[in-house]
């Protein structure tokens, strides 16, 4: 009698895996593990978004979202192989981010914040955006390098790059370490082409002998507040020609502190002092470290390819694809 029994039970076995495993392979993406391969369902990626506007977490096709990416993080009117390179390092940069947990988004890989994350906008904000008869042109041209660059990403040493891109720098980026204290071997410090005349290049600002001393008096009390001239020391600079570190009367500050507090484009700065005032003048946009994107707009006009601009711009990769 047990012996019927016991192939009963196989059987049903067998039928249930029948249905459940097709089950299992049509689980929706959100119920797989924080895993960059266990997201690729016929070969499309999913992942979890959280949209700060609407506080939600949201799942998409991480080749739907990126065109939002591309259109808010680089011109549209740059040349097609930049928005070819742009669309492979931000993807990389999604890949990363996939297998690590963010106190601010636990549930999501990524958010939609420009801070913290990367910044997203609708294809209807992107027209809005740039408005008149570019809208449709430049949404194709998008689209156009988010398709013909699917799937792609690049590793270094078999793990996916994080891949940190900014606007425009002084002639060379950042080895990382000198930004942000970690050393990264495809993030070094490397010439870059740039628009001499763009408005991004160069900015400056001024500040009040008093209004200086007081900024910098929030982060280091032992600056004295008064309206006398401060004493700028010796500068230190990085390769990519940062400030590295300067000290004001005899006090030390980084220049990413001095960025920071002042609210400058860059740590790409000189300090000179006029009748009752500071003058930063700053050359380059952001924080210098990757692919610069007007560096590789420069590349792109003097026919590279986008796989050319982004070995440049990220040393030691290889590209790779789902």
């Amino acid at each position: 009698m047990r012996k019927p029994f016991f192939m009963l039970i196989i059987l049903l076995l067998f039928v249930v895996s029948i249905a459940v495993i097709p089950a299992l392979w049509a689980y929706s993406p959100t119920e797989f593990p924080r895993s960059l391969h266990s997201k690729i369902q016929s070969g499309a990626v999913y992942l979890q978004v959280y949209n700060t506007s609407r506080k939600k977490t949201e799942y998409v096709n991480i080749e739907e979202y990126l065109p939002g990416v591309i259109a808010a993080e680089m011109p549209a009117s740059y040349e097609p192989e930049a928005l070819k390179a742009q669309a492979v390092a931000a993807r990389s940069y999604i890949f990363y981010k996939l297998d690590i947990v963010s106190p601010e988004h636990p549930d999501a890989a990524v958010c939609d914040n420009p801070n913290h994350c990367k910044a997203h906008i609708t294809e209807a904000e992107a027209r809005k955006k740039w408005a008149g008869t570019e809208a449709d042109r430049y949404w194709k041209k998008i689209v156009d390098a988010v398709s013909s660059t699917k799937g792609e990403y690049m590793v270094c040493d078999d793990e996916v790059v994080e891949a940190f891109f900014f606007a425009q720098s002084g002639g060379r980026t950042e080895n990382s370490e000198d930004v942000w204290g970690e050393s990264r071997p495809y993030l070094k410090s490397v010439e870059s082409p740039e628009n001499l005349t763009s408005a991004d290049f160069t900015s400056a600002k001024e500040v009040t002998f008093r209004e200086f001393r007081k900024i910098l008096s929030t982060q280091n009390p032992k600056i004295a507040v008064n309206s006398s001239a401060p004493v700028i020391g010796e500068t230190v600079r990085t390769q990519g020609q940062s400030v590295k570190s300067l000290t004001v009367d005899n006090i030390p500050f980084s220049g990413k502190e001095i960025r920071t507090l002042f609210e400058l484009k860059s740590a790409n700065f000189t300090i000179s002092l006029s009748e009752n005032s500071v003058v930063f003048s700053v050359i380059g946009y952001g924080h210098g470290v990757g692919m610069s994107q007007s560096g590789a707009n420069e590349m792109a006009k003097n026919g590279k390819k986008y796989t050319e601009i982004l070995s440049h711009y990220y040393t030691n990769i290889q590209i790779m694809k789902i």
